[in-house]
């Protein structure tokens, strides 16, 4: 379909933009792809921007001077006409190549074709299905390797949809085809986003839902390293005679609890009283946050299976220390197991990332480092991210520029996006201008995963919510008929 012609403006057409002025009959948007033959090939663009004009409004003075209005007097209507501004894509062939060479004034601008797009996007027939391209009604399949294989970052405002986003991601995980090749799924959720898909009968065969109060993390065969990190402020001294301790216990016990370990300390006298006070308060520390046991809950071993996901919903924990446990433990687990080959390859998707890898930290900080280690190593072993984070800002630098692939939603904040055009390549910033003005469940894809800026208007997700958010004043209402029913049972209860 020909949309218009192109037209010279001084400085343009040039190696990175052109105007054309639409023809009457074309449905011209911002965001569309066009394609114009050229010598190099068939080149690719997208209209940034529409621009509407008229040589008889052009100057002010001319519509003063007239008492009437001007259209009585002039065919104005007739001297109206759009001019678009296409940004240069690059040219296609058998790949798609750089453009070296300006488009001709004159050329004629047509819609882009959906064969020509698949191509230059490199989607993948049997790709995950995000939704439509925007603009065009044209389904996004990203190829899973070029998506995760070099980690992925989901960023955007509170309420833009990123959780709506990582499920849609999630149901394409969950059903990809066995010769299409699966990857294990580990979630780490915060809030409880994602349990719906163990109560939605089309997926919960294949999804394993953890629940915070049953995690445990077993004492039995933890290695030394783990008091260490635990307990970052524990001595030479303390470490030395505590190693000693479980070790002693290792020999003696085929199984024990943290509270063995504490009456251990308590009755060794080989242990000088001042470092034995301060290691127990130590120990009695971890044991109220009533995360470990005998063995790990759940075993680490099966909590990656090819084509299956694991939901750890630790939103039932308010203590972050213990959040952060669960997640330092878990993760180093299954990427050291990764490494070894005793695991499948997985994705780790962790929710609200800027709390588990911060980028201001204190030692006490036990999950930041596993997230570093991976970000910058894993994708060696096929030991993938997902960061997913509402405040990009105060997401660790070092693990978000290890992110090749970004998905962006709708930022807003200029020191969000101040933040991601200094840790990702390829956000330019008309992309950051671009970001700021985009709708509830629409996305831009940049990196790895494509050549160029993917926007994407994300399909419907498919799993069922378990449950519906109540608005404020149906919340407030429930809530004072609760505690009006609780002071009437009171009063009953006096008399």
């Amino acid at each position: 379909m020909e949309l218009g012609t192109i037209v010279s403006t001084g400085e343009t057409p040039n190696t990175q933009n052109f105007y054309f002025v639409a023809s009457k009959e074309s449905k011209v948007k911002k965001g569309l792809f066009v394609q114009v033959k050229t010598s190099e090939g068939l080149l690719i663009g997208r209209i940034e921007e529409i621009i509407k004009t008229n040589r008889y409004f052009m100057q002010p003075e001319t519509i003063s001077t007239y008492e009437e209005s001007i259209n009585l007097h002039f065919p104005t209507d007739k001297w109206e006409f759009i001019l678009c501004k296409v940004f240069c894509l690059g040219v296609l062939n058998e790949n798609i190549g750089k453009t070296t060479f300006p488009v001709s004034p004159g050329q004629v601008v047509e819609i882009a074709e959906k064969e020509n797009l698949k191509k230059a996007f490199k989607f993948a027939e049997n790709g995950l299905n995000l939704g439509n391209l925007i603009g065009h009604d044209l389904e996004v399949k990203m190829n899973l390797n070029k998506l995760f294989q070099k980690h992925l970052a989901i960023l955007a405002l509170s309420g833009g949809g990123k959780s709506y986003t990582t499920s849609v991601l999630m149901e394409e995980l969950l059903k990809r085809k066995d010769e299409d090749g699966k990857a294990g799924v580990v979630i780490i959720d915060p809030h409880g986003e994602y349990t719906s898909f163990a109560y939605d009968e089309r997926f919960q065969k294949n999804v394993n839902l953890i629940k915070g109060k049953d995690i445990r993390i077993g004492l039995t065969h933890l290695p030394p390293y783990y008091y260490k990190l635990f307990l970052p402020n524990m001595s030479f001294a303390q470490e030395r005679d505590l190693n000693k301790i479980i070790e002693g216990l290792k020999k003696q016990e085929d199984v024990f609890s943290i509270k063995d370990i504490l009456n251990a300390v308590e009755v060794s006298e080989n242990i000088k009283q001042s470092t034995k006070d301060v290691l127990l308060s130590n120990l009695d520390s971890l044991k109220s946050l009533g995360l470990f046991g005998y063995y790990d809950t759940p075993n680490v071993n099966n909590l990656v299976s090819l084509g299956k996901i694991s939901i750890l919903d630790i939103s039932n924990i308010t203590s972050e220390k213990k959040k952060q446990m669960i997640v330092s433990y878990f993760l180093r687990e299954l990427f050291n197991r990764r490494v070894k080959r005793k695991v499948a390859p997985f994705i780790a998707f962790v929710e609200e990332a800027h709390d588990f890898a911060p980028e201001r930290s204190s030692k006490e900080n036990f999950s930041k480092g596993i997230i570093k280690k991976i970000a910058r190593e894993g994708r060696k072993f096929n030991a993938l991210l997902c960061l997913i984070s509402q405040r990009p800002v105060h997401l660790c630098t070092t693990s978000l520029s290890q992110c090749n692939t970004f998905m962006f939603l709708r930022i807003t904040n200029p020191y969000d996006l101040k933040h991601i055009g200094e840790s990702s390549e390829g956000l330019t910033t008309e992309l950051q201008r671009q970001i700021t003005s985009l709708d509830v469940g629409e996305s831009v894809i940049v990196g790895e995963a494509s050549p160029f800026p993917v926007f994407v208007k994300v399909r419907e997700k498919e799993v069922k919510d378990i449950e519906t958010n109540k608005n404020l004043e149906d919340e407030c209402r429930e809530f004072d008929e609760s505690e009006g029913n609780k002071r009437k049972d009171a009063k009953d209860l006096m008399r």
